[in-house]
């Protein structure tokens, strides 16, 4: 572990250490630019597409699957000269990158089939939803492809916090984000205040940094000057906002601390590519992968072509797929493939790999993902509690937390709540619903938030994505444990003879991001690359 020696007094303070000391006082603006400052957070290096060295020599490349990761591999090659064929199982292309709009259809392996009925345009963003700055990678397609972005707005102070399951005074109550997280860093600033000055940090630091300390303490506006006691402030807020003349206003009063610490919600301090500021494609998402479709030539794709089988020899690879309308079967050969397809379809394709490989295929996890959109008829959440984009949680399985549109702010046409995103077991549970049912619960969410509003602005319209039962994805993305990725992530990176694998879980600290997809791509194009070149 790196630590940072104080010459005074030869304390050694490890990095983690000084950002929770940090994170407790300040804030998480405060940890994240001392993390800057310390070189521990950084954002991707990969900002362009790799260079590729090789001529292609015409060489045909198949890519397996139309998403994200299949397109940017496609746009890339072509490029250098190869003849790309792209095989997607779906009607269209995009993969997960998918929005709901009006007409836009939903059906469930298995299940119900959804028509989406949204109004004025509006929109549902089930796959993607946010890029975060750090995602160069991403920017870069949307600025090249001309898709218009928009500021997506994260964290909306305005927000609420909502607890079923915990005992006290907030049990069943919606508290609102910036009283909690001011009153929290305000009572942990106080506390902090007094054991500097009563002593208690005298063989921890020097007098000079508990100096340092009360004066920062000061200056954050939370605590009175002279007694360092924690009050209502103007980073809290008023209970009665001033106005013009002797209408000064009154400052909110804090809540207990005891009470705060039995919430259990907004406790984790966000990653640093979740910040309070991201960015959306304007009309949705999948502006994104029709940007990519549109640079491709449309010939190149075979839309409902599922893919049965897979078999190389030393010249080539041939994929056998079938029609899903039509029951026709066709094969093609290639001299190399890149398999763009979520690892849990591949591994039920009839394939000559080695036993070493399909273990490694198998190693990653499928997590099922759930997501959920409403459409109300006025923006009551803007017009009436001032929350304009940011997320609600709350504690209630199943629920995750609600999200406020970024896009058409002060419209008086209404919009759509991604009214419920959850992963893992809390997905399975929730999709298993019925439409009506899920729809039921996260109105019933939606009422607790905004008690009166909810029900009553519901226009009727909602769509819902269960990833998992999607027979193409069989999931939101896929994810490694720890001790699998050391064993098996090398041996799909290598690939087999002539085929090779990209996708967001080749990027394993950003699966289920575009990022994650286009830079396995290019990681991927890259390996080809150096494989050819070594002919």
């Amino acid at each position: 572990m790196t630590n940072i020696k104080n010459q005074n007094i030869g304390l050694q303070l490890s990095k983690r250490d000084l950002l929770i000391y940090i994170g407790m006082v300040g804030g998480s603006a405060a940890m994240y630019t001392t993390m800057q400052a310390l070189n521990v957070v950084h954002a991707s290096t990969m900002t362009e597409p790799p260079k590729i060295t090789v001529a292609a020599n015409v060489k045909k490349l198949i890519i397996l699957g139309g998403g994200i990761t299949g397109m940017v591999t496609a746009i890339e090659m072509s490029k250098k000269g190869y003849e790309c064929q792209i095989i997607e199982a779906r009607p269209n292309a995009g993969g997960r990158c998918q929005t709901s709009r009006k007409g836009s259809i939903i059906q469930d392996e298995g299940g119900e089939k959804q028509v989406c009925n949204f109004t004025d345009g509006q929109y549902l963003n089930h796959g993607p939803w946010r890029i975060p700055v750090e995602h160069h990678s991403t920017l870069y397609y949307c600025r090249t492809l001309g898709v218009a972005l928009e500021p997506l707005l994260n964290k909306s102070s305005k927000a609420y916090y909502y607890s079923e399951n915990i005992e006290g005074d907030f049990k069943n109550k919606r508290i609102g984000q910036q009283e909690l997280e001011i009153d929290r860093q305000g009572n942990v600033a106080e506390l902090l205040a007094k054991c500097a000055m009563d002593g208690s940090l005298d063989d921890k630091v020097d007098q000079e940094t508990v100096e340092l300390i009360l004066e920062y303490l000061r200056g954050t506006g939370l605590l009175s000057r002279k007694e360092l006691d924690y009050r209502g402030n103007k980073a809290r807020g008023y209970s009665n906002y001033p106005g013009p003349g002797t209408n000064f206003g009154k400052y909110s009063e804090p809540f207990d601390l005891k009470e705060l610490l039995k919430i259990k919600l907004g406790t984790i301090y966000e990653t640093s590519d979740h910040p309070a500021i991201m960015f959306q494609a304007v009309g949705g998402m999948d502006r994104v992968a029709h940007a990519m479709f549109k640079a491709l030539p449309e010939n190149m794709f075979k839309f409902n072509s599922e893919v049965t089988d897979i078999a190389q020899d030393d010249d080539g690879v041939n994929i056998t797929y079938k029609n899903t309308e039509t029951g026709v079967v066709t094969n093609t050969r290639a001299d190399y493939c890149i398999s763009a397809l979520p690892f849990p379809i591949v591994t039920t394709i009839n394939t000559d790999f080695s036993d070493d490989l399909i273990n490694a295929l198998k190693a990653p996890s499928a997590a099922p993902a759930f997501k959920l959109g409403l459409q109300l008829d006025r923006r009551f959440w803007e017009q009436d509690e001032m929350i304009f984009g940011g997320t609600s949680l709350t504690d209630i399985p199943g629920h995750g937390f609600t999200s406020y549109p970024s896009s058409d702010l002060h419209s008086d046409k209404g919009g759509v709540l991604l009214s419920s995103y959850v992963w893992g077991a809390q997905a399975t549970k929730l999709s298993n619903l019925s439409i009506a049912e899920r729809n039921e619960f996260a109105l019933s969410i939606g009422e607790k938030l905004h008690p009166g509003k909810f029900r009553k602005h519901y226009s009727g319209n909602a769509m819902s994505m269960a990833w998992h039962k999607q027979k193409y994805s069989l999931g939101g993305w896929s994810e490694w444990t720890a001790r699998k990725r050391r064993r098996y992530l090398q041996t799909v990176l290598d690939g087999d003879r002539r085929i090779m694998f990209a996708g967001d879980i080749l990027y394993s600290e950003a699966p289920a991001w575009m990022g994650g997809a286009i830079e396995s791509a290019w990681l991927t194009m890259e390996s080809l690359d150096k494989r050819i070149s070594q002919l």
